[in-house]
């Protein structure tokens, strides 16, 4: 097969797509409590990788631009500081990144040139939601088919799946004294209708929202 290269950029936007909701709502649950709470994520890269993992100098050129080795395992994800690199395929990767001095893009591009690669910029497209607390599990249970319990799900996994209708990523980020923290990523024009369906799902509950700083693993 011939070599090729092929990049594709989605610019990105400077509005939340969760911007018709109000951030400062709150609402306890039946037992007083906030078993939910709700944290838009700020990831200024989403990027889209493909090419062969087999191939020596695809896996150590990624590696030398992320500081990351692809995963290669089904549904696993590598996590170095801010930057994510979730299994989508044999030959597929979603990598997030928070808050970046340079993009990787560029890097990749220039790294991998003359390969059978592709490269898309998704960051214009995707949105990232982080639900936590007691009852999270419960709730993004109620809107999909995945079995969430840590002992399936653990710490280092990824799948694609439906919620509430929508396709989304989802990764369990920590387990801490019962707070399930899980990351959401979703398609930009589906993201007000999961946040606001996962509102409903945890009345019950009840549910409040975090800033990005106060959303970290392991906070509560």
């Amino acid at each position: 097969m011939a070599e090729c290269w092929q990049t594709m950029t989605i610019p990105g936007s400077k509005y939340s797509p969760f911007e018709e909701i109000d951030w400062k709502t709150s609402f306890q649950g039946v037992t007083g409590d906030y078993g939910v709470w709700f944290s838009e994520i700020n990831v200024t890269q989403f990027v889209n990788l493909r090419g062969d993992s087999t191939h020596p100098r695809f896996f150590d050129g990624v590696q030398r631009v992320t500081g990351i080795e692809p995963p290669v395992s089904p549904n696993t994800v590598v996590r170095s500081g801010g930057l994510c690199c979730h299994w989508l395929s044999p030959d597929e990767w979603l990598m997030t990144v928070e808050n970046p001095q340079v993009s990787i893009t560029q890097d990749l591009e220039d790294t991998l040139s003359g390969l059978h690669v592709a490269v898309t910029d998704l960051t214009g497209g995707q949105s990232l939601l982080r639900i936590g607390g007691v009852q999270s599990r419960d709730v993004l249970s109620a809107a999909c088919t995945l079995n969430l319990h840590p002992d399936v799900f653990a710490q280092g996994s990824c799948a694609q799946t439906i919620l509430a209708h929508a396709n989304v990523l989802i990764t369990p980020v920590s387990q801490c004294s019962g707070d399930f923290v899980f990351d959401v990523v979703v398609r930009r024009s589906y993201a007000d209708h999961l946040i606001r369906w996962l509102m409903d799902a945890a009345y019950e509950s009840g549910f409040e929202f975090r800033s990005d700083d106060d959303s970290g693993p392991g906070r509560s």
